[in-house]
């Protein structure tokens, strides 16, 4: 009978061992984001590199922000990013963030600004998400909490709508949500046509 209760003791100990070890070995997976644990598994950091417009004639603006990987432009400046395989131009007065710089699932988050991108890229902006495969131009009005998507090459896919390539659309970005619209997509005869320009020429 002892030895019985001796053995249901060491059993329950065993039992209990296991499931913490494998709790925490569970924990640091998802932690690391490792395949075996549901995560994507093990991915390599893309770089990041940015090229300032050698017209720029604010010095005092950085470059990079290397402890958020906060990425700006400042006035009368713009940028050119590569992302990976992605490239990133930057209007003036423009705040960009890295939010993801693993290998095939690059993000980045949109504050505000003008920004045009090309290649594989998410893109969030507030609660909105987007995801580009080729070429879109994307516009933050922060202060008025719209954005304007303007779909050059391939569709942009939105959480909530699909911008088709050759079409601009206009999305609000707090809640509660107004309904997309589509507007004028002739956006090299804007404002910043000397931005879109200078984005040929790069």
């Amino acid at each position: 009978m002892k030895s019985r209760m001796i053995l249901k003791k060491n059993l329950l100990r065993v039992f209990v061992g296991i499931v913490c070890v494998g709790s925490t070995a569970l924990v640091f997976g998802r932690h690391f984001d490792a395949s075996w644990a549901g995560g994507v598994g093990y991915r390599a950091r893309v770089a990041v590199e940015t090229v300032i417009d050698e017209k720029a004639v604010d010095a005092s603006c950085p470059i990079i922000d290397p402890t958020r990987e906060n990425i700006l432009t400042c006035s009368q400046e713009y940028k050119k990013v590569t992302f990976g395989t992605s490239t990133i131009w930057m209007d003036e007065n423009t705040s960009l963030v890295v939010a993801d710089s693993r290998e095939g699932i690059e993000t980045l988050t949109f504050y505000g600004g003008r920004i045009v991108v090309n290649g594989p890229v998410t893109l969030h902006v507030r609660d909105l998400t987007f995801a580009i495969s080729n070429k879109g131009t994307f516009v933050n009005y922060s202060w008025l909490n719209r954005l304007d998507v303007f779909a050059i090459e391939g569709d942009v896919l939105g959480t909530s709508a699909i911008v088709s390539s050759g079409t601009a659309v206009r999305f609000d970005t707090l809640v509660p949500y107004d309904d997309s619209e589509t507007i004028n997509a002739n956006y090299k005869e804007s404002s910043a046509a000397a931005f879109y320009s200078w984005v040929e020429s790069h």
